[in-house]
């Protein structure tokens, strides 16, 4: 990891030109490697696995909470006493940059 010396950002290693690995950064500042950093970094062009299985389950997650999360009645098991339903709310309870309570 390398930080630019000029504006202070993360610098990204990269491909120049004739194939030589650099560092570049947003402002147009560029480093070469040395020859040992050229031997630390590999640099991919190409996504290496597929956001597909990613994809389908994300549909199975919103497909799960339409059908569990449309009442407000659930049938939870309480670990405590064992009774099986429970009501689930969410509200406000404090500034609006933090999360809210359920």
């Amino acid at each position: 990891m390398e930080f630019c010396p000029e504006c202070g950002s993360l610098m990204l290693p990269s491909e120049g030109k004739a194939g030589r690995k650099i560092f570049k950064c947003k402002c147009g500042y560029v480093k070469p490697f040395s020859e040992d950093e050229a031997n630390k970094y590999k640099i991919y062009t190409k996504i290496k696995r597929d956001f597909k299985d990613e994809v389908i389950n994300t549909k199975e997650i919103i497909e799960w909470k339409e059908k569990n999360l449309k009442s407000s009645l659930k049938d939870f098991k309480c670990p405590s006493c064992g009774y099986v339903k429970c009501s689930l709310k969410t509200m406000q309870t404090r500034s609006a940059d933090e999360g809210m309570t359920i």
